[in-house]
Protein backbone atom coordinates (compact mmCIF):
# COMPACT_ATOMS: atom_id res chain seq x y z
CA UNK A 1 0.00 0.00 0.00
CA UNK A 2 1.13 3.93 -0.63
CA UNK A 3 2.24 5.26 2.80
CA UNK A 4 3.34 8.19 1.39
CA UNK A 5 2.64 11.48 4.04
CA UNK A 6 1.73 9.22 7.44
CA UNK A 7 3.68 10.79 9.92
CA UNK A 8 1.47 9.88 13.12
CA UNK A 9 -0.26 6.63 14.08
CA UNK A 10 -3.25 7.60 15.81
CA UNK A 11 -4.44 4.08 18.10
CA UNK A 12 -6.88 3.55 20.50
CA UNK A 13 -6.10 1.06 23.02
CA UNK A 14 -9.80 -1.44 24.18
CA UNK A 15 -10.62 -3.32 22.07
CA UNK A 16 -7.81 -2.37 19.30
CA UNK A 17 -4.02 -2.99 20.46
CA UNK A 18 -5.54 -4.83 23.88
CA UNK A 19 -6.35 -8.38 23.81
CA UNK A 20 -10.14 -8.82 25.61
CA UNK A 21 -7.93 -9.47 29.04
CA UNK A 22 -6.38 -5.80 28.93
CA UNK A 23 -2.82 -7.59 27.56
CA UNK A 24 -0.95 -6.16 24.69
CA UNK A 25 0.70 -9.27 22.60
CA UNK A 26 4.69 -8.96 22.23
CA UNK A 27 4.46 -9.09 18.34
CA UNK A 28 1.84 -6.00 18.37
CA UNK A 29 4.89 -4.18 20.57
CA UNK A 30 7.12 -4.93 18.38
CA UNK A 31 5.40 -3.70 15.35
CA UNK A 32 4.80 -0.42 17.28
CA UNK A 33 8.40 -0.69 18.06
CA UNK A 34 9.46 -0.70 14.61
CA UNK A 35 7.13 2.31 13.55
CA UNK A 36 8.40 4.16 16.18
CA UNK A 37 12.22 3.45 14.95
CA UNK A 38 11.38 4.46 10.87
CA UNK A 39 10.17 7.60 12.22
CA UNK A 40 6.15 7.46 12.59
CA UNK A 41 5.03 9.05 15.96
CA UNK A 42 2.82 6.36 17.40
CA UNK A 43 0.43 8.44 20.01
CA UNK A 44 -2.08 6.15 21.54
CA UNK A 45 -5.54 7.95 21.47
CA UNK A 46 -7.76 6.04 23.82
CA UNK A 47 -10.68 7.21 26.95
CA UNK A 48 -8.10 5.83 29.15
CA UNK A 49 -6.28 8.52 31.46
CA UNK A 50 -2.60 8.52 31.41
CA UNK A 51 -1.81 6.06 34.34
CA UNK A 52 -4.23 3.89 32.16
CA UNK A 53 -1.23 3.30 29.58
CA UNK A 54 1.52 2.65 31.48
CA UNK A 55 1.46 -1.08 31.54
CA UNK A 56 1.10 -1.55 27.77
CA UNK A 57 1.79 1.03 25.25
CA UNK A 58 4.01 2.92 27.13
CA UNK A 59 6.15 0.09 27.33
CA UNK A 60 7.16 0.68 23.74
CA UNK A 61 10.14 2.62 23.62
CA UNK A 62 9.94 6.68 22.09
CA UNK A 63 6.47 7.77 22.47
CA UNK A 64 6.13 11.03 22.88
CA UNK A 65 2.32 12.08 23.37
CA UNK A 66 -0.74 10.44 24.14
CA UNK A 67 -4.45 11.79 24.08
CA UNK A 68 -6.61 10.76 26.92
CA UNK A 69 -10.07 10.35 28.11
CA UNK A 70 -11.64 10.52 24.46
CA UNK A 71 -9.41 14.06 23.62
CA UNK A 72 -10.19 15.75 26.40
CA UNK A 73 -6.72 15.59 27.53
CA UNK A 74 -3.33 15.93 25.03
CA UNK A 75 -0.05 15.06 26.94
CA UNK A 76 3.40 15.19 26.39
CA UNK A 77 4.93 12.12 27.94
CA UNK A 78 8.60 13.48 28.66
CA UNK A 79 7.59 16.11 31.26
CA UNK A 80 3.61 14.83 31.45
CA UNK A 81 2.59 18.48 30.31
CA UNK A 82 -0.89 19.15 28.97
CA UNK A 83 -1.03 20.33 25.48
CA UNK A 84 -4.72 20.48 25.57
CA UNK A 85 -8.06 20.07 27.74
CA UNK A 86 -11.70 20.21 27.14
CA UNK A 87 -13.03 19.44 30.70
CA UNK A 88 -16.42 18.96 31.36
CA UNK A 89 -18.21 22.20 33.39
CA UNK A 90 -18.51 21.30 37.07
CA UNK A 91 -22.24 21.94 37.64
CA UNK A 92 -22.94 20.14 34.67
CA UNK A 93 -20.94 17.11 35.63
CA UNK A 94 -22.17 16.84 39.34
CA UNK A 95 -26.37 17.00 37.38
CA UNK A 96 -25.30 14.64 34.71
CA UNK A 97 -24.07 12.12 37.25
CA UNK A 98 -27.33 12.52 39.67
CA UNK A 99 -29.06 11.77 37.00
CA UNK A 100 -27.38 8.78 36.11
CA UNK A 101 -27.46 7.47 39.29
CA UNK A 102 -31.36 6.94 39.20
CA UNK A 103 -30.76 4.08 37.12
CA UNK A 104 -28.87 1.04 38.05
CA UNK A 105 -25.44 2.09 37.02
CA UNK A 106 -22.05 2.04 38.43
CA UNK A 107 -19.69 5.61 37.52
CA UNK A 108 -16.38 6.93 37.53
CA UNK A 109 -14.68 10.05 36.96
CA UNK A 110 -11.49 11.06 35.58
CA UNK A 111 -10.05 14.43 37.20
CA UNK A 112 -7.20 16.25 37.41
CA UNK A 113 -6.35 14.58 41.18
CA UNK A 114 -6.71 10.97 39.12
CA UNK A 115 -10.24 8.70 39.19
CA UNK A 116 -12.82 8.70 41.85
CA UNK A 117 -15.60 5.71 41.66
CA UNK A 118 -18.99 5.25 42.99
CA UNK A 119 -19.15 3.00 46.02
CA UNK A 120 -21.74 0.47 45.05
CA UNK A 121 -19.77 -1.78 43.23
CA UNK A 122 -19.81 -4.77 45.51
CA UNK A 123 -23.48 -4.35 44.40
CA UNK A 124 -22.76 -5.27 41.15
CA UNK A 125 -21.59 -8.16 39.32
CA UNK A 126 -18.73 -5.98 37.83
CA UNK A 127 -15.67 -7.15 39.35
CA UNK A 128 -16.67 -10.98 38.12
CA UNK A 129 -17.58 -9.85 34.45
CA UNK A 130 -14.36 -6.91 34.14
CA UNK A 131 -11.84 -8.66 36.39
CA UNK A 132 -9.14 -6.25 35.05
CA UNK A 133 -10.61 -3.14 36.07
CA UNK A 134 -9.67 -1.73 39.40
CA UNK A 135 -13.35 -1.27 40.85
CA UNK A 136 -12.24 -1.19 44.70
CA UNK A 137 -10.23 1.78 44.47
CA UNK A 138 -10.78 5.49 45.14
CA UNK A 139 -14.69 4.75 46.14
CA UNK A 140 -16.72 7.82 46.91
CA UNK A 141 -19.96 7.46 48.67
CA UNK A 142 -21.63 10.32 47.24
CA UNK A 143 -19.70 11.00 44.06
CA UNK A 144 -21.38 14.30 43.42
CA UNK A 145 -21.25 15.74 46.44
CA UNK A 146 -17.45 15.06 46.61
CA UNK A 147 -17.03 16.63 43.00
CA UNK A 148 -18.80 19.63 44.40
CA UNK A 149 -16.45 20.29 47.37
CA UNK A 150 -13.16 19.38 45.98
CA UNK A 151 -13.97 21.63 43.10
CA UNK A 152 -12.36 19.01 41.02
CA UNK A 153 -12.35 19.41 36.92
CA UNK A 154 -13.94 16.77 35.56
CA UNK A 155 -12.33 15.68 32.48
CA UNK A 156 -14.43 12.49 31.95
CA UNK A 157 -17.48 10.53 33.08
CA UNK A 158 -17.91 6.40 32.41
CA UNK A 159 -20.88 4.49 33.07
CA UNK A 160 -21.40 0.87 33.68
CA UNK A 161 -25.55 0.16 33.07
CA UNK A 162 -26.54 -2.80 34.74
CA UNK A 163 -29.57 -3.32 32.91
CA UNK A 164 -29.18 -4.18 29.28
CA UNK A 165 -32.60 -2.75 28.61
CA UNK A 166 -31.53 0.94 30.43
CA UNK A 167 -28.28 0.70 28.20
CA UNK A 168 -30.54 0.62 25.20
CA UNK A 169 -32.51 3.47 26.33
CA UNK A 170 -29.68 5.93 27.40
CA UNK A 171 -27.98 4.76 23.60
CA UNK A 172 -31.16 5.99 22.11
CA UNK A 173 -31.82 9.05 24.56
CA UNK A 174 -28.15 10.16 23.89
CA UNK A 175 -26.90 13.11 25.79
CA UNK A 176 -28.18 14.14 28.36
CA UNK A 177 -27.63 17.58 27.83
CA UNK A 178 -26.23 19.88 24.82
CA UNK A 179 -23.08 20.84 26.82
CA UNK A 180 -21.86 17.27 26.93
CA UNK A 181 -21.44 14.33 24.59
CA UNK A 182 -22.23 10.69 25.10
CA UNK A 183 -20.41 7.49 23.30
CA UNK A 184 -21.00 3.86 23.82
CA UNK A 185 -17.48 2.41 24.68
CA UNK A 186 -18.15 -1.49 25.31
CA UNK A 187 -21.02 -3.86 26.07
CA UNK A 188 -22.82 -1.74 28.79
CA UNK A 189 -20.49 1.34 28.73
CA UNK A 190 -21.28 4.87 28.67
CA UNK A 191 -18.58 7.82 28.44
CA UNK A 192 -19.56 11.30 28.76
CA UNK A 193 -16.88 14.28 27.99
CA UNK A 194 -17.39 17.95 27.30
CA UNK A 195 -18.92 18.71 23.81
CA UNK A 196 -15.61 20.00 22.84
CA UNK A 197 -14.07 16.82 23.07
CA UNK A 198 -13.51 14.44 21.24
CA UNK A 199 -10.74 11.81 19.57
CA UNK A 200 -10.74 13.67 16.50
CA UNK A 201 -10.47 17.08 18.27
CA UNK A 202 -7.51 15.96 20.57
CA UNK A 203 -5.67 14.56 17.92
CA UNK A 204 -6.04 17.53 15.76
CA UNK A 205 -4.81 19.57 18.73
CA UNK A 206 -1.75 17.37 18.89
CA UNK A 207 -1.21 17.81 15.14
CA UNK A 208 -1.19 21.67 15.67
CA UNK A 209 1.09 21.61 18.13
CA UNK A 210 3.56 19.31 15.97
CA UNK A 211 2.67 21.35 12.83
CA UNK A 212 0.94 18.45 11.22
CA UNK A 213 -1.63 17.85 8.87
CA UNK A 214 -5.03 15.63 9.78
CA UNK A 215 -4.47 14.19 6.46
CA UNK A 216 -0.76 12.82 7.57
CA UNK A 217 -2.61 10.70 10.21
CA UNK A 218 -3.48 7.28 10.58
CA UNK A 219 -6.36 6.57 12.63
CA UNK A 220 -7.28 3.01 14.26
CA UNK A 221 -10.11 2.06 16.73
CA UNK A 222 -13.22 0.18 17.06
CA UNK A 223 -15.58 1.92 18.86
CA UNK A 224 -18.17 4.60 19.04
CA UNK A 225 -16.04 6.63 20.87
CA UNK A 226 -13.63 6.50 17.96
CA UNK A 227 -16.08 7.69 14.89
CA UNK A 228 -15.17 11.28 15.03
CA UNK A 229 -10.98 10.36 15.10
CA UNK A 230 -11.64 7.51 11.96
CA UNK A 231 -13.91 10.48 9.78
CA UNK A 232 -11.14 13.19 10.10
CA UNK A 233 -8.09 10.99 9.55
CA UNK A 234 -6.25 10.81 6.39
CA UNK A 235 -6.26 6.65 6.79
CA UNK A 236 -8.52 4.87 9.22
CA UNK A 237 -8.87 1.84 9.85
CA UNK A 238 -11.82 -0.13 11.99
CA UNK A 239 -11.33 -3.12 13.90
CA UNK A 240 -12.67 -6.62 12.55
CA UNK A 241 -14.82 -6.86 16.26
CA UNK A 242 -16.33 -2.84 15.64
CA UNK A 243 -19.94 -2.66 15.32
CA UNK A 244 -21.08 -1.15 12.06
CA UNK A 245 -21.52 1.72 12.41
CA UNK A 246 -17.53 2.01 13.45
CA UNK A 247 -16.82 0.15 10.23
CA UNK A 248 -18.45 1.87 8.15
CA UNK A 249 -16.97 5.77 9.02
CA UNK A 250 -13.75 3.50 8.54
CA UNK A 251 -11.82 3.06 5.18
CA UNK A 252 -10.27 -0.21 5.88
CA UNK A 253 -11.18 -3.36 8.36
CA UNK A 254 -8.79 -5.27 9.77
CA UNK A 255 -8.64 -8.18 11.76
CA UNK A 256 -9.78 -8.40 15.42
CA UNK A 257 -7.79 -7.20 18.54
CA UNK A 258 -7.60 -11.15 19.61
CA UNK A 259 -5.93 -12.11 16.27
CA UNK A 260 -3.79 -8.90 16.92
CA UNK A 261 -5.81 -7.12 13.73
CA UNK A 262 -4.06 -3.83 14.56
CA UNK A 263 -0.79 -5.04 14.24
CA UNK A 264 -1.42 -7.14 10.59
CA UNK A 265 -2.69 -4.22 9.37
CA UNK A 266 0.19 -1.68 10.61
CA UNK A 267 2.61 -4.28 9.46
CA UNK A 268 1.31 -4.40 5.71
CA UNK A 269 1.03 -0.81 5.21
CA UNK A 270 3.63 0.43 6.38
CA UNK A 271 5.81 -2.91 4.92
CA UNK A 272 7.25 -4.31 8.11
CA UNK A 273 5.80 -7.98 7.28
CA UNK A 274 5.99 -9.50 3.76
CA UNK A 275 2.52 -9.56 2.08
CA UNK A 276 0.43 -12.74 2.16
CA UNK A 277 2.22 -15.32 -0.34
CA UNK A 278 5.39 -13.02 -0.35
CA UNK A 279 6.79 -14.80 2.57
Amino acid sequence: MNTKGIRLAALDLDGTLLHEDKTISDHTLSVLEKLTKDGILVVPATGRNLEGLRDNILRVPNISYAVCSNGAQVFRLSDQKLLYEAAIPLEDAVSVIRYLQTFPTFIYVHTEKGTFRSGNWRDTNLKKRFPFIRFEENNVADLPAFLSEKRLRVIKIGVFVLDDGIFRRLLEKESPMPSISQFRTGPCNLELNAAGASKAYGVEALCRHLNLAMSQVLAMGDNQNDISLLRAAGVSVAMGNSEEDVKAAAGFVTGTNEADGAAEFLGRYFSLTPAPGQE
